[in-house]
């Protein structure tokens, strides 16, 4: 390049035709030196993004494995791990928003007049019990030893106390034959000598009561002022209480747990238990323990005052409704609304 300027100088060319063929040249050198600083500045920036990347990656890993990571394929692993860690947090999260519902069950048979009904309608909301497919509950069949053993399993949640065992004479495809299992494991039911057990049978009353208190341990009486023969002498059948379950019986009328219909002074032990007796009695050993909350009924057997709260605020009102119509005829000196007042009673 620089003979060719040398020549042109000899040939007597002038210096403006020199510079004006050397402008063009020199525009195009500095549009490739731009060129090239900015492809140089490109590929250090990428350079420096990646280090700094690697470089945080690092330094966010655990001891342990900045002293062994020393290779592509760990790298590899740790992105893995980061890929389960979330979606454990995933799983956790999901968990602690879960909520349990409570459902509305109606049964075509129970009316909310029922006796029975708050026991029933309060223990299938929360699926201790259930009806049958076409709706109905049928609270007055009585109660099968499979039926007890399904909603005592559900009630309370007791570790076990022996282990399990096959029945012998219950095919394992019987409805109730993980319940039954379930209960005998936790003391809930015993099973005959060979191991054989009966879950079409009946129970009564008494046997019921027995076994409930036995496996929930409410066999003795903790009261201080109240004796087992005092609790008792409430009932007008009490001396057919066989004697070794007089203790029971009082530990289980002591803690609130027994109800009687129609006449609660009349325990009726030798009768079989019906669907809707069964609930009461469940309902309020479950009760006795927090697990649901407390309400008034008629018919539970309350000697010890359980609910003398509701009998008193029920007595106040009474008396405030006496005395409030006593006032009205003190200040009614008008002949006319004497009348008046007179024909409104009657027609009451």
């Amino acid at each position: 390049m620089s003979q060719v300027f040398y020549r042109l100088l000899l040939n007597g060319t002038s210096l403006a035709t020199l510079l004006a063929l050397l402008t063009p040249l020199l525009a195009s050198l500095t549009a490739l030196s731009l060129l090239a600083d900015h492809s140089a500045a490109s590929t250090l920036e990428a350079n420096t993004s990646e280090a700094n990347a690697t470089s945080t990656q690092v330094a966010e890993l655990p001891e342990d494995q900045l002293k062994d990571d020393d290779d592509d394929d760990d790298d590899d692993d740790d992105d893995d791990d980061d890929g389960e860690e979330y979606n454990r947090v995933e799983t956790e999260v999901i968990r602690e928003t879960r909520t349990t519902t409570v459902t509305e069950v109606t049964y075509t048979d129970i009316a909310t007049d029922y006796w029975a009904s708050n026991f029933i309608y309060r223990l299938a909301a929360i699926d201790i019990v259930s009806g049958y497919p076409d709706g109905e509950f049928f609270p007055n069949t009585y109660l099968t030893k499979a039926h007890y053993a399904a909603m005592i399993t559900k009630a309370f949640n007791k570790t076990a106390v022996r282990e399990v065992v096959n029945i012998r004479n219950v095919s394992r495809n019987y409805w109730a034959y993980t319940a039954l299992e379930e209960a005998y494991a936790k003391g809930f039911i015993d099973l005959a000598d060979d191991d054989t057990f009966d879950p079409e049978s009946t129970l009564t009353k008494l046997e019921m009561w027995v076994m409930l208190a036995r496996s929930l341990g409410y066999t003795e009486v903790t009261s201080t002022t109240k004796t087992v023969s005092e609790i008792l002498s409430v009932f007008t059948d009490a001396d057919e209480i066989p004697t070794q379950y007089r203790e029971i019986v009082a530990a289980l009328v002591e803690r609130g747990i027994l109800v009687s219909y129609p006449t609660v002074t009349e325990l009726k032990l030798f009768e079989r238990v019906t669907r809707a007796e069964a609930c009461s009695y469940i309902y309020q050993a479950m009760a006795s323990m927090n697990l649901v909350e407390t309400f008034y009924s008629e018919y539970i057997v309350d000697v010890v005052g359980l609910f003398d709260a509701v009998e008193t605020t029920t007595t106040t009102e009474t008396i405030t409704e006496t005395t409030t119509e006593t006032n009205t005829v003190t200040d009614d000196d008008d002949d006319d609304d004497d009348d008046d007042d007179d024909d409104d009673d009657d027609g009451d």
